[in-house]
C-alpha cells in the first residue's frame, strides 16, 4: 500500500473516548500548565488522493460569508455519508509476551509515508518501529538515556517532509532527530528565547515547531472565590534563538479559586486544538458548534453547523461531580468542589466537541462529546463514538461511528489506526477498515 504524507498525531489518551465533562480541563493553558487535568488530544488522519469521502452529490453547499477578511461557513446538520469501524480489525500490535510487541505503556503511534508504523513506548522511553503490512519488527530508536539519541521524558512529535522524525526530551529540554531509516541525525537544545521549560506539540513540513511556552507561576493568588480564564498560546518556535512568533490565542481553562488552591471550572475547559502542518485548529466555546482556523496571518476560517445547544441542567452538574469523587483528585481539591459548587460560573451550555483530527487532503474530524443520557436521547447507543467529518473547506460531510472501547489514531484511505486500551490500562495498537454504508 502506497500511504500519503504523515502530518500530526499526539499523545494517545489514557483511555478511550474520555468524557471531557467529568476531566478539570481539557487543555493546558499559559498561566497554569501544571493544572491539566487531561492532555489534548490531536491525531491526523492521512487520505490518500481518490480515497476521500467529500462527494456531497449534489446537494447544496453551505453559507459563506466574510466577516473583516475571516470566512464564516455555515452548515445544516444534515449528515450525507455514514461510515463505521469494521470489526475485528486487520492487524493488531502488542501482546503479553516478552519481545518488541510487549509495550509497557503505549504513548502513542504514527504510520510512516514509507508504510512502516512507529509506536511510542513511554515506560521504555523508546520508539518501536514495525512493518504495518507484515508485522515484522523493523528497528527501535531512543532509550531511557541521556546520551545523543536517548530520552529520559520525551514526546514524539511527528515527522516533517522529509520523513525524518521528531523526539522531544523535557527533562533535557532537547530536540532529538533521526531519519526514516532509523539512523540518529542531530539534537538541538531549545534557546533560552522559548523559556524554561518550552512545549513543542507539532513540527510542520519544513521542520518548523509549533507549540507552547508556558509563562510561569502567577505573581499572587487571586482572592478567595474569585475566577481567572486563562489564555492558551501558540507559538512558532524557531531553534536559531530568533524570538518566537505568535499564531493562535484561544480560550484556556476557567479556575475558581479558594484559600490558595484552584480547580476548573465546570464545563468551562479550553478549547481543545489540533495541528495541521502550519494552521492550527481549535474547537470554539460553549454556545455554537463551531471551529476556527488560524493560519500564518492570524484567524482565517470559522466553522459553523446549525445544531442545538447542549444544555446544562441539574443532571449534568451532578455527573460532574460524581465523576470527581472517582477520580485520584487530591482531597484538599475535592473539597472545594463538595463546598463551592454552587459559587462557581458554570456556563448555560458544554461544548459540542471534545476533539479533532485532519486529514492531508484537510478534511476535519471532530469527536461528539456527548454522555450517555444524551446518547440514548438522540437515538444513538450509549457505548459509541460519533465523529462529524468536514472538508477541507468547511462542508459538513457526514458522520462515523466508532466503538467506545477504541481510540482513533489516524487514517490512511479507508484504513483506520487506533488504540484500545483494556480495563488494566494495557494498550495495543490495531489497523481496522473503515466501511461508508451510504
Amino acid at each position: 500500500m502506497t500511504l500519503c504524507k504523515v502530518l500530526l498525531t499526539s499523545r494517545a489518551p489514557r483511555s478511550a473516548a474520555p468524557s471531557p465533562d467529568t476531566s478539570p480541563d481539557a487543555c493546558s493553558g499559559d498561566s497554569f500548565p501544571g493544572l491539566s487535568g487531561r492532555a489534548c488530544h490531536a491525531a491526523i488522519v492521512l487520505l490518500c488522493a481518490g480515497c476521500g469521502v467529500s462527494d456531497r452529490g449534489g446537494t447544496a453547499g453551505p453559507s459563506r460569508t466574510d466577516s473583516t477578511g475571516v470566512e464564516i461557513v455555515r452548515n445544516a446538520d444534515e449528515p450525507l455519508r455514514r461510515g463505521e469501524l469494521v470489526l475485528p480489525a486487520r492487524r493488531v500490535f502488542g501482546s503479553d509476551q516478552a519481545g518488541p510487541e510487549l509495550f509497557g505503556d503505549v504513548g502513542t503511534a504514527r504510520l510512516h509515508p514509507d508504510g512502516s508504523l512507529w509506536i511510542a513506548d513511554s515506560q521504555a522511553q523508546e520508539i518501536r518501529v514495525f512493518d504495518s503490512g507484515s508485522g515484522a519488527h523493523v528497528f527501535t530508536i531512543g532509550g531511557r538515556g541521556d546520551g545523543p539519541g536517548e530520552f529520559r521524558r520525551s514526546d514524539f512529535l511527528g515527522f516533517d517532509g522529509e520523513g525524518s522524525a521528531y523526539v522531544y526530551d523535557h527533562e533535557h529540554r532537547r530536540l532529538s532527530v533521526f531519519s526514516g531509516s532509523g539512523e540518529f541525525e542531530r539534537n538541538h537544545l531549545m534557546p533560552s528565547t522559548l523559556g524554561i521549560s518550552p512545549l513543542p506539540q507539532h513540527v510542520t513540513s519544513t521542520g518548523t515547531l509549533l507549540g507552547q511556552i508556558p509563562r510561569g507561576p502567577m505573581e499572587r493568588t487571586p482572592a478567595r472565590g474569585s475566577t481567572v480564564r486563562d489564555t492558551v498560546r501558540t507559538w512558532r518556535m524557531p531553534l536559531d534563538g530568533t524570538a518566537p512568533t505568535l499564531v493562535s490565542k484561544t480560550l484556556g481553562a476557567l479556575y475558581y479559586f479558594h484559600d490558595g488552591q484552584s480547580v476548573a471550572v465546570p464545563f468551562a475547559g479550553g478549547s481543545p486544538r489540533g495541528f495541521r502542518d502550519d494552521r492550527v485548529y481549535a474547537i470554539d466555546g460553549v454556545g455554537e458548534a463551531s471551529y476556527s482556523v488560524y493560519g500564518p496571518a492570524g484567524l482565517e476560517r470559522r466553522v459553523v453547523i446549525d445544531r442545538p445547544p447542549r444544555r446544562i441542567d441539574d443532571r449534568a452538574v451532578t455527573m460532574y461531580l460524581e465523576g470527581m469523587r472517582r477520580s485520584p483528585l487530591p482531597e484538599s481539591l475535592l473539597r472545594i468542589y463538595e463546598e463551592h459548587l454552587s459559587d462557581m460560573p458554570i456556563p448555560e451550555a458544554r461544548r459540542h466537541w471534545g476533539d479533532l483530527l485532519f486529514t492531508d487532503q484537510g478534511e476535519v474530524w471532530l469527536w461528539r462529546a456527548v454522555d450517555a443520557a444524551e446518547a440514548t436521547a438522540a437515538g444513538d447507543p450509549a457505548d459509541d463514538q460519533v465523529w462529524d467529518v468536514f472538508d477541507a473547506e468547511g462542508a459538513f460531510i457526514g458522520l462515523v461511528r466508532l466503538p467506545a472501547d477504541v481510540w482513533l489514531v489516524q487514517l490512511v484511505g479507508q484504513t483506520a489506526l487506533t488504540i484500545v486500551r483494556d480495563d488494566l490500562d494495557r494498550a495495543t495498537v490495531a489497523i481496522h477498515d473503515i466501511r461508508w454504508i451510504r
